[in-house]
C-alpha cells in the first residue's frame, strides 16, 4: 500500500507496509494512508508514511490537509548521533510555531531569542515550545529516540518531503533502518540556506552552547527538580519537564479523575493552539464532547477508548486519532492508568474547557479515593 505526495513538480512516494486486525481493516476510521482532507480517523503508530533525512525517519500521522492546515503532528525516529553531529542546522521560523515533545529516549534542544541561550536534554515527557524568530537546532543522543513535533500552521510537512533522500518503509514496521548513517542525518549548510520558501532561515552564525552540566545551560537552571512555568506570552521559547508544569485536577463535570498538564495554552499561541497531556483513571461512563476546532490524540501511555461516528476506537501507544471541529466525540479508559498528549486549534478545546472545571493541583496523579 502506498500513498504519493506532489511538490514543486516532483513525487515523493511513502511506503507503508502492515498487516491489520479484521476489526481494525473494517472500520470506517481506522486508516492506513493519512487522508488528504478533513475527516475523522485514527491511524496504527509506525503506520504514517515515511521518508528518510539521513538516519532519520519522519511520519506525518496529521498533515496539513488532513487537518485543514490548523497543524501537523510529525514524528522523528533515530537513532543516536554519536558523532555529536546536529540533527539539523540552527535556523529559526517566522511563520511557524514548533514544539517538542519527548516521546521516547533522549535528544539535546538549544534555544536562543532575546539574547538568552537555553539548552536541555529532553527525556521522556519532557517539552519545549519554540516560537515565531527563536533559532534553534537539536541533537539525537539515545540509540533509539522518537520526537514528537506539533508545528501551527499546517503544512510544514512540505519540507520534510522536499528535503528528503528516499522513502522509509518496513515489513516489520521498525521504527527506522537501524544500518543507516547516523553522522549524516543533518542538511547541509547550502541546502539548509535555500530553504526560507518552506518559513527555514538559517542561522549559520549561531553556535550551540555546550557548557550544560547534566544536559542543562545556563547553569542553576529548574531542570526536573522543580517547578516549570509555561511562558507569559506567545513570543518566549521555554522548556518543562515531565510532570513538573502546572497540573490541574478534574473530576466535576466526569465520572472519572483526569489530571490535565497544559504544556501551551492560547496565551502562549496567541490563541491559536493549545497543546498538553491528559491522565485518566478507569472510567465506566463515556463522556461526550464537542468544540469548533480540530483536534488530536496521540496515546502516550495505557489504552484510550474515543467513541465517534457509532464506531469505539481502542487505541495503544503511539496510536494517533484526529477528530474534525463540531465532531461529537466520547473517551474513557479500560485500564488503570491512561496518559494522552492532546492537541487542538484554536483557543476552545478540550483541554481549556477541563482546565476551567479543574482545581490546581500538585500532583500528576489522581487522589486514592
Amino acid at each position: 500500500m502506498f500513498s504519493k505526495f506532489f511538490l514543486a513538480g516532483a513525487t515523493v512516494v511513502c511506503f507503508v507496509t502492515a498487516s491489520l486486525s479484521n476489526s481494525t481493516s473494517s472500520s470506517s476510521i481506522w486508516v492506513t494512508e493519512v487522508p488528504t482532507y478533513v475527516r475523522p480517523y485514527a491511524i496504527a503508530h509506525y503506520l504514517a508514511g515515511g521518508c528518510v533525512i539521513g538516519a532519520q525517519v519522519y511520519r506525518f500521522p496529521v498533515t496539513g490537509p488532513s487537518s485543514g492546515y490548523a497543524f501537523s503532528l510529525i514524528s522523528t525516529n533515530a537513532p543516536g548521533s554519536g558523532s555529536g553531529s546536529l540533527g539539523v542546522l540552527p535556523h529559526i521560523h517566522e511563520v511557524h510555531y514548533e514544539n517538542f515533545f519527548n516521546f521516547r529516549g533522549r535528544f539535546q534542544l538549544w534555544t536562543d531569542k532575546y539574547d538568552d541561550e537555553n539548552t536541555r536534554v529532553l527525556g521522556p515527557g519532557d517539552y519545549c515550545a519554540v516560537p515565531h524568530n527563536t533559532t534553534h537546532t537539536f541533537q539525537i543522543l539515545d540509540p533509539n529516540t522518537e520526537m514528537v513535533g506539533v508545528i501551527q500552521p499546517g503544512g510544514f510537512e512540505d519540507l520534510f518531503y522536499a528535503l528528503s533522500s528516499a522513502n522509509y518503509s518496513s515489513s516489520t514496521l521498525s521504527p527506522y533502518d537501524p544500518s543507516a548513517n547516523n553522522s549524516a542525518s543533518s542538511p547541509s549548510a547550502s541546502v539548509i540556506s535555500s530553504l526560507q520558501s518552506f518559513d527555514v532561515y538559517a542561522q549559520l552564525d549561531y553556535s550551540p552552547r555546550r557548557d550544560a552540566i547534566n544536559g542543562t545551560a545556563p547553569a542553576n537552571t529548574t531542570w526536573h527538580d522543580g517547578p516549570n512555568a509555561l511562558a507569559t506570552d506567545a513570543y518566549t521559547p521555554y522548556f518543562v519537564a515531565k510532570d513538573y508544569g502546572p497540573k490541574y485536577l478534574n473530576s466535576a463535570s466526569q465520572s472519572f479523575y483526569q489530571v490535565i498538564q497544559p504544556l501551551v495554552t492560547p496565551t502562549q499561541s496567541a490563541g491559536n493552539f493549545s497543546m498538553g497531556t491528559i491522565t485518566i483513571a478507569k472510567g465506566s461512563i463515556k463522556s461526550t464532547n464537542s468544540y469548533p476546532g480540530h483536534a488530536a490524540f496521540e496515546v502516550l501511555e495505557g489504552q484510550l477508548m474515543v467513541s465517534m461516528q457509532g464506531e469505539v476506537l481502542s487505541l495503544l501507544q503511539g496510536d494517533v486519532v484526529f477528530i474534525p471541529g463540531n465532531t461529537t466525540y466520547g473517551y474513557w479508559s479500560q485500564v488503570a492508568y491512561t496518559k494522552f498528549l492532546h492537541v487542538g486549534s484554536g483557543a476552545k478545546g478540550l483541554d481549556t474547557t477541563l482546565i476551567a472545571a479543574s482545581e490546581e493541583w500538585d500532583s500528576p496523579v489522581w487522589p486514592t479515593s
